[in-house]
């Protein structure tokens, strides 16, 4: 089944207003949100694995976890040294970069222990081959259509062959895209075997953030 994961990104350079912007971005969607079946993304960015970095205390992020179910999307190096601190929070699911991940059983570990499902990402220069062994024990493959870290990138073309590819060789894997997704690319992108669209700035920096919803829904029906 098809569905549309709106994204909670912050790329301002002044970091100390973070958790009061993704609430105002969260009160903007929360209307909404049943028509995401309740989901929606929040990204962390830790400065190393890409520029730009959220500062937010994790605590609060339980204001977003307990009113939707919420996937954290770790842009961050070494997340299983963290994991731990994420996976108490109660999402429903945490994505972490195979590029960043030097220990994927102790990801896996934490996550099951705390009934966290497990996305694992991979960077649009990364072969799927990267994330084949693991395929079996995550639920969700994540393909960046961009490069990680910043909103509103248009889609990189090649991401599509990979797509296609994973679903050619794995039928039933859990297929999400995130980057460069918008009303103009999301046929092509579910007819490559996308099953989660993620989409940040088109919705977000819409002037009618109800009839966007409505534009990106249709299309994948």
């Amino acid at each position: 089944m098809s569905a549309i994961i709106p994204a909670l990104i912050i790329s301002d350079d002044n970091h100390s207003n973070d958790f009061e912007e993704l609430k105002s971005e969260f009160e903007k969607l929360r209307p909404f949100l049943g028509e995401f079946g309740g989901w929606m993304q929040i990204d962390i960015t830790d400065g190393v694995f890409v520029p730009e970095k959220t500062v937010v205390n994790p605590e609060d992020l339980k204001y977003f976890t307990e009113r939707g179910n919420v996937e954290f999307h770790l842009m961050i190096s070494r997340p299983e040294e963290t994991v731990g601190e994420w996976a108490r929070l109660k999402p429903q699911r945490i994505i972490v970069h195979i590029e960043a991940v030097e220990n994927m059983e102790e990801i896996l570990d934490v996550c099951r222990e705390n009934e966290v499902q497990i996305g694992l990402a991979l960077n649009p220069e990364t072969p799927n081959a990267m994330v084949e062994p693991w395929i079996g024990a995550v639920d969700t493959i994540v393909y960046l259509g961009v490069h990680p870290g910043r909103g509103g990138q248009k889609l990189i073309p090649e991401v599509l062959g990979k797509i296609r590819s994973l679903r050619r060789d794995i039928p039933d894997v859990k297929i999400e895209i995130d980057g460069g997704v918008n009303v103009s690319n999301i046929i092509e992108l579910k007819n490559a075997g996308a099953d989660y669209f993620v989409v940040g700035s088109g919705i977000l920096k819409s002037s009618d953030i109800g009839a966007a919803i409505a534009e990106l829904k249709n299309k994948i029906v």
